[in-house]
């Protein structure tokens, strides 16, 4: 919104949240073997009911709000608990598919919102890089092009007292 375009360079991997951020930069270049997607959603729980029952141990929980846990990994697992356990899972997977959407609208949604990771290469080829290249190459030729290229690192915390 304010007018600065985004590029984007992922050397390694932009997978599931990695490319839910990469994916607003106005121009994407990934790495030939930068894996890239995975647009989808996972969740599970372990359960150790049957652990807890074999050995004679009670769990007691207290909950308001008939979905407030709908699935437990104390407690036996109901079908209506699993079924709104799924829909949230596919809710989120809705929003993750719309946030990709508004940024790469050319997306064939059905064909990369699968859960699936693609290669710099191929994902070139269904959309969801624009350029295969890498990141030293990327900052060399916008050097060239007069941009001033500026290294950005992480603060480090001073030390205090006995410590320094």
């Amino acid at each position: 919104d304010a007018g600065v375009r985004l590029t984007v360079t992922v050397d390694t991997v932009a997978a599931s949240g990695g490319y839910m951020m990469a994916c607003v930069g106005d121009h994407i270049v990934a790495a030939p073997f930068a894996m890239l997607g995975s647009i989808g959603v996972i969740a599970g729980v372990p359960n150790f009911h049957r652990v807890l029952e074999r050995n004679e141990v009670e769990f007691q929980q207290v909950t308001a709000g008939k979905y407030k846990r709908t699935v437990n990994v104390l407690t036996a697992n109901t079908e209506e608990g699993l079924a709104k356990f799924k829909e949230d899972v596919d809710i989120i997977h809705e929003a993750f598919k719309d946030h990709v959407g508004r940024w790469r609208p050319s997306l064939e949604m059905d064909r990369v919102a699968t859960g699936e990771v693609w290669l710099g290469s191929a994902a070139l080829e269904i959309g969801l890089v624009d350029e295969v290249g890498v990141s030293g190459a990327v900052l060399q030729r916008k050097e060239q092009e007069g941009f001033d290229i500026l290294e950005l690192s992480q603060a480090k915390e001073k030390k205090q007292g006995l410590s320094k």
